[in-house]
């Protein structure tokens, strides 16, 4: 590699790096460019354990899963109309 010799490419010539701010304002306004508006990546969660069993390929893990999903969904019921029962006595 050859040494550079002085004053190549490592001074600015004739550079004016005290310039001020023009005192004149610009009068090219007819085409503002607004920045885009960025958003944010999106990032797709993994299955829960329970969509996992959801959408399992084998027959006796999903029948589990909508035999427990049934189970739930059954107290859940029982439970909100003894909620509903007791509500009422309340009024």
């Amino acid at each position: 590699m050859p040494k550079k010799e002085i004053d190549e490419n490592t001074e600015r010539n004739n550079a004016n790096t005290n310039k001020k701010d023009s005192e004149i304002p610009s009068t090219n306004t007819d085409k503002i460019i607004e920045p885009d508006i960025v958003s944010e990546p999106v990032v797709e969660e993994e299955d829960s354990f329970i969509e996992k069993w959801k959408n399992n390929r084998f027959l006796l893990v999903r029948g589990t899963y909508y035999l427990l999903h049934s189970i739930w969904m059954v107290i859940m019921v029982v439970g909100g109309f003894i909620a509903w029962l007791i509500a009422l006595l309340f009024i």
